[in-house]
């Protein structure tokens, strides 16, 4: 299974050892299911990190090097402009690389994909919180 992961659940998942995000993590640490992600999610991570919490940094730099996610090719401008009506810029770009990779489904604890995934759910992207992922995992 491959699944698309925003990078809210990563950085909850680096911070915590306890929660959904972190036992996704795990999933994909005992290659139980395999993580995408798009370069914009990474750079966000270690954005929010470097400026929220700088003692996740080497965590995040031991996951990309010890079990690295899948990276996911950059979407094409007519499909992230699809989803512009919807969402910001940077976000558009993030759900447009999670269809474009053809991920199981796309995990996001951000409320404000709502609507945008109801849309995506036309083209089979099917968008869980953490909690729903790991609960219809098991």
């Amino acid at each position: 299974m491959r699944i698309f992961l925003d990078s809210n659940v990563l950085i909850s998942g680096i911070y915590s050892p306890v929660g959904a995000p972190y036992k996704i993590l795990r999933l994909h640490l005992t290659e139980r299911l395999r993580i995408v992600v798009c370069q914009l999610v990474i750079n966000e991570v270690i954005r929010n990190l470097k400026a929220k919490k700088p003692e996740g940094l080497p965590v995040l730099y031991r996951l990309l090097s010890n079990s690295p996610p899948e990276i996911a090719a950059n979407p094409r401008a007519e499909d992230i402009n699809i989803w512009k009506k919807y969402l910001d810029n940077e976000d558009a770009i993030i759900l447009a690389a999670a269809i474009h990779a053809r991920v199981d489904c796309f995990i996001t604890g951000d409320k404000h994909f709502h609507s945008a995934a109801l849309q995506a759910q036309k083209m089979n992207l099917k968008n869980l919180t953490p909690a729903e992922f790991v609960a219809a995992y098991k």
